[in-house]
C-alpha cells in the first residue's frame, strides 16, 4: 500500500508540473519577461532623470568663496596682529533661453523612448504571434504524420494479409514496408521541429527551457475581410516607429537650437563683503566670459550633422514602412485566396478518403498500387492544407505588425 501512494504521488506530481499557455498568455507573459524589452524600458527611468536635471531652475550650483589673514600690527599701535577676513557668494544664470530648449529636448527625448518601447511591443507581440502559430502548426504536423502512420501500418498489414492469400507479390510487401519506414522517420523529424519550435517560443517569452511547457490552441483558417488598402497603408505611416522617428528629427533640431544658444556667454553675479583693519566693504560684481576661443563650433556641427541624420532616418523609415506594407498587403491578399481555395472540410475529408482506400484495398475493390498513389495525394493535400493555414495566420499577424495594431 505505501508503494502505491508513493507511486500515485509522483504521477501527481509530475503531471501537476506541467503547464501550458494560450496565445494571448504567451504575449502577456512575453510584454512582462523578455529581456530586451525590460533593458529598453529602463532607458525609460534614464531619460526621465534627464528631463528632471532639464527642469532644474539653475543648471550651475552656487560658488561659495572665503578668505582669511592676519597682518602685523604697526609698531606705534603695539603689538599683535590685525585679522582681515572676507566672504564671497556667486551664482551663473543663463540668459538666452537655454532652460526651455533643455526641457523640450529632454520632453522629446523622453517621448522617442517610450515610442521606441511601445514599437518593440509592437514587433514583440509579432514575433510570439508568429512563433506560436509555427508551433500549433509543427504540434499539427505531428498528429497528422502520427495518423498517417498508423493508416502505412493498416496498409501494411492489409498488404500481408493478401499476400498470404496470393492476391499480392511480395514487392507490393516490401514497398509497404518501405513507405511505412518513411513516415515514421518523418514522424521522428516533425517531433523534433515540434520540440525547437517550443524552445524557441520559450525563449521569446523571457522563460527558462522546460520540457513540461506546452501550448493551447488551434491554427484557424477564418481570415478578415479584405480592408480598404489606403486605410492601412495611412495606419501604417503612424505606427510608434514612423512617430520615433519624427520625434527624433524634433529632438535634433531642438538640441541644434540648444547648441546655439549655449554659445551666448552666462553671466555670473556675485555679491561679496570683505573686512579688514580699516573699512568695511560690501557690494556686487560681475562677469561675462568672453567668447573668443570656444564659441561651440564644433558643437554645432555635431548637432547639424545629427539633424541631417535624423531627416534622412525619418525618410528611410517612411520608405521602409511602405515596402513592409505593400509586402504584408500582397502576402495577406495570397493568404486569402489561397484558403478560399481550399474548402473547410477539405483536412476532415482527406482523413476519411484514407481510410476509405485502405477499406476499399482490403475488400479487393482497387489495387495496392492505386491506393498508395491516392493515399500520397491525400497526405500531399493535408500537409499543403497545413501550410497554407500557417500561411494565412502568419499573413494575417504580419499585416496587424505593419499597421500597429489589429484588423478588424
Amino acid at each position: 500500500m505505501p508503494r502505491i501512494l508513493g507511486f500515485l504521488f509522483l504521477i501527481m506530481f509530475f503531471t501537476s508540473s506541467a503547464y501550458s499557455m494560450t496565445i494571448d498568455e504567451a504575449v502577456s507573459h512575453a510584454m512582462k519577461n523578455n529581456p530586451e524589452l525590460q533593458a529598453l524600458r529602463l532607458e525609460e527611468e534614464t531619460a526621465k532623470g534627464q528631463l528632471e536635471k532639464a527642469r532644474l531652475l539653475l543648471i550651475n550650483n552656487p560658488a561659495i568663496e572665503g578668505s582669511l589673514s592676519k597682518k602685523e600690527k604697526p609698531i606705534e599701535e603695539g603689538s599683535g596682529k590685525y585679522k582681515n577676513y572676507g566672504i564671497k557668494l556667486s551664482q551663473e544664470f543663463e540668459i538666452a533661453g537655454q532652460r526651455g530648449l533643455r526641457i523640450e529636448v529632454a520632453e522629446k527625448g523622453l517621448s522617442k523612448v517610450r515610442l521606441e518601447i511601445e514599437n518593440r511591443e509592437r514587433i514583440l507581440t509579432n514575433e510570439v504571434k508568429d512563433a506560436f502559430a509555427k508551433t500549433l502548426a509543427s504540434k499539427k504536423k505531428v498528429e497528422l504524420t502520427k495518423e498517417v502512420v498508423r493508416l502505412k501500418e493498416d496498409l501494411l498489414n492489409f498488404t500481408k494479409i493478401k499476400f498470404q492469400a496470393g492476391d499480392v507479390s511480395g514487392l507490393e510487401v516490401n514497398l509497404a514496408e518501405v513507405e511505412l519506414s518513411k513516415t515514421k522517420r518523418d514522424l521522428i523529424l516533425s517531433e523534433r521541429e515540434y520540440k525547437e519550435a517550443l524552445l524557441s517560443l520559450q525563449g521569446l517569452l523571457g522563460v527558462k527551457p522546460d520540457n513540461a511547457f506546452r501550448i493551447k490552441g488551434e491554427l484557424s483558417a477564418e481570415m478578415p475581410s479584405l480592408p480598404d488598402k489606403e486605410k492601412l497603408q495611412n495606419l501604417a505611416l503612424i505606427r510608434p516607429d514612423a512617430k520615433a522617428a519624427v520625434m527624433e528629427e524634433e529632438k535634433s533640431n531642438a538640441a541644434l537650437f540648444l547648441i546655439k544658444r549655449e554659445a551666448v556667454p552666462n553671466i555670473t553675479l556675485s555679491g561679496f563683503y570683505d573686512r579688514d583693519e580699516n573699512r568695511n566693504v560690501a557690494g556686487l560684481s560681475v562677469s561675462i566670459p568672453l567668447p573668443i576661443f570656444d564659441r561651440k563650433k564644433a558643437e554645432r556641427k555635431e548637432a547639424k550633422t545629427n539633424a541631417e541624420q535624423a531627416k534622412i532616418n525619418r525618410s528611410g523609415i517612411e520608405k521602409a514602412i511602405e515596402r513592409e506594407f505593400d509586402q504584408a498587403y500582397n502576402a495577406f491578399v495570397s493568404s486569402h485566396e489561397e484558403i478560399s481555395v481550399f474548402k473547410k472540410e477539405i483536412l476532415s475529408k482527406s482523413l476519411e478518403n484514407l481510410s476509405l482506400l485502405n477499406l476499399a484495398f482490403k475488400e479487393g475493390k482497387i489495387g495496392f498500387f492505386d491506393v498508395r498513389l491516392a493515399q500520397r495525394d491525400a497526405i500531399d493535400i493535408q500537409f499543403s492544407y497545413l501550410d497554407a493555414v500557417l500561411r494565412a495566420q502568419q499573413a494575417i499577424y504580419a499585416m496587424e505588425r505593419t499597421i500597429g495594431g489589429k484588423l478588424k
